[in-house]
């Protein structure tokens, strides 16, 4: 998966550094094992402060192929469009890791084009505050690799765009994604041109493409229809824009609020549960990923002052804003 090969290429020893996390890195290599991902991203975040490898996700990603989307890689390799596939990929990549959402919108261009060029976001969401700055690079880094190889000479990435500020390493990442980076930026994702979205796929197979999605539709539950993820997801777009509550949400969602409610009862949780679930984790990630001043990041998370931030994270996390800056090792 390419820690070992990173770390040992800075002198380090990566299987000493995986055992503290309870990680065999000889079963995690294998195809039919799979890693704790709570595991897999405190690993990382721990290894790239200790070791100083700010970039170590981004350096991982080289050492993944496509065939690291298991079944999903012969759909999307199989599809006529590399925009059929990016679609089918965001639509399945919970089949890979609930934890990873993947998602298409048109830019907001300010000069008006017949074809619009397309965001194409990640996120890593694991259902609890975690700092994942690593994790997410792999992603990133994985989704622009892989689109690049379906697209081939066509590809055309205008902009990325990450998170968090890689301060000291910022030049590496406009290297590795060719392309101008934005940082502390509020997502992860990459702005593909129309052209490298419309190119089609050099030998496609629907049949083979058809027997696999089969396949998958038949052997691997989705857990994206859920209303608690929908809601979370809903929740996410709208914090710190406009009215964050349980009535406007639902509304967003097309259905009464008491109807939410009740769906979300029976999915064992609540609204305001799962809102103080995201705005916890946006917190964290803001906080120890991003220089954003307070005042700002208070109204980015919906709160009508500074004053009501601290509060909110002396009750979550036991500390003030400043403190989670200062130490981010407190938040593990």
């Amino acid at each position: 998966m390419g820690f070992s090969e990173v770390l040992n290429s800075h002198g380090s020893d990566a299987n000493e550094i995986a055992s503290k996390f309870g990680i065999d890195l000889g079963l995690a290599n294998q195809d039919n094992e799979f890693v704790a991902m709570n595991d897999f991203v405190k690993m990382l975040e721990f290894t790239a402060r200790a070791k100083n490898i700010p970039s170590l996700g981004l350096r991982m990603s080289p050492y993944h192929d496509i065939s690291i989307l298991g079944p999903l890689s012969l759909v999307i390799s199989n599809l006529p469009t590399v925009h059929e596939a990016v679609v089918y990929a965001a639509e399945h990549i919970d089949v890979m890791s609930p934890a990873i959402v993947i998602e298409l919108y048109p830019e907001r261009a300010t000069v008006q084009r017949s074809q619009p060029n397309t965001w194409v976001s990640i996120s890593v969401d694991l259902g609890k505050p975690t700092v994942s700055t690593q994790t997410l690079d792999i992603c990133l880094g994985n989704l622009h690799r892989f689109v690049k190889i379906l697209a081939g000479e066509n590809y055309q990435l205008i902009k990325a765009t990450v998170p968090h500020s890689a301060k000291t390493c910022q030049e590496f990442y406009t290297r590795f994604f060719g392309s101008p980076v934005e940082f502390e930026s509020n997502k992860a994702a990459l702005l593909l041109s129309h052209s490298t979205l419309d190119t089609r796929l050099d030998k496609p197979n629907k049949e083979l493409s058809n027997i696999v999605d089969l396949h998958i539709q038949m052997n691997f539950r989705s857990l994206r229809g859920t209303y608690s993820t929908r809601t979370a997801q809903v929740i996410k777009k709208v914090l710190g824009k406009t009215v964050c509550n349980k009535n406007e949400v639902a509304s967003l969602l097309a259905i009464h609020p008491r109807t939410l409610q009740r769906h979300l009862s029976d999915e064992g949780t609540s609204f305001e549960q799962i809102k103080i679930q995201i705005v916890s984790q946006e917190a964290l990630r803001y906080l120890t990923e991003t220089e954003i001043p307070m005042a700002h990041l208070a109204s980015m998370l919906g709160f009508a002052e500074q004053a009501t931030l601290v509060r909110f994270c002396k009750r979550h996390f036991g500390r003030s804003p400043l403190a989670i800056r200062k130490n981010i090792d407190a938040t593990h």
